[in-house]
């Protein structure tokens, strides 16, 4: 059940929305994506969590693979989440059990598998927070502060969501978020700006 190759190859499109992970709880982690302003783990449920919906409402499409597998399927700039049937088989799904959700990279390495929950040892996690503050100087080169304020933070989620390099440290990033961001004018004074305060209270998990 590692090999989800799809039947009918596709080109990725460039704009696509990111999935990240998340921990919902010690020990257990899953791909979130945002829909409708809510963050979605399991998208054969509705908003409320309680009623049976199809992938379908949420983007997703059907689509085939190899050794005769269907799977409801919808890229995401991070990977591909498939859900399937309890067996891994097929894309009909049965209001009565649960499907099984599975994250695909687009190398074909399966990061996400809620059929193996089950069979995976939890442990609970060590954890502590670390607060860094980052201080970064731009030449706007035309650019707005504000693109180079969105610059930086897509720049730090990469690195964090990318983690440490191979044999650096067994440290697992789990969770992060950007609490604040301003942008403070620099240079002569000849083109002053205020500083623009902002407050994230959407957490950015992996």
């Amino acid at each position: 059940m590692t090999d989800w190759n799809e039947l009918n190859s596709r080109e990725k499109s460039r704009e696509l929305p990111h999935a990240v992970k998340r921990q919902m709880a010690p020990g257990m982690v899953r791909y979130v994506f945002v829909h409708d302003e809510l963050e979605v783990d399991n998208p054969t449920v509705d908003s409320s969590g309680r009623y049976f919906v199809s992938p379908r409402e949420y983007g997703f499409s059907i689509r085939g693979f190899k050794g005769g597998k269907t799977a409801w399927a919808r890229d995401f700039s991070s990977g591909t989440m498939l859900v399937v049937n309890a067996e891994g088989l097929s894309h009909v799904l049965s209001p009565k059990i649960p499907a099984r959700i599975l994250f695909v990279a687009d190398d074909g390495a399966v990061l996400q598998d809620t059929g193996l929950t089950d069979h995976t040892p939890t442990r609970v996690p060590d954890l502590t927070t670390v607060r860094l503050t980052i201080n970064a100087t731009f030449d706007l080169h035309g650019e707005s502060p504000e693109a180079a304020r969105t610059l930086l933070m897509r720049m730090v989620d990469r690195a964090v969501l990318n983690g440490p390099r191979q044999g650096e440290s067994d440290a697992v990033v789990v969770d992060h978020m950007f609490e604040s961001s301003a942008v403070v004018a620099t240079g002569d004074g000849s083109d002053r700006r205020r500083s623009n305060d902002t407050d994230f209270s959407q957490l950015l998990d992996i």
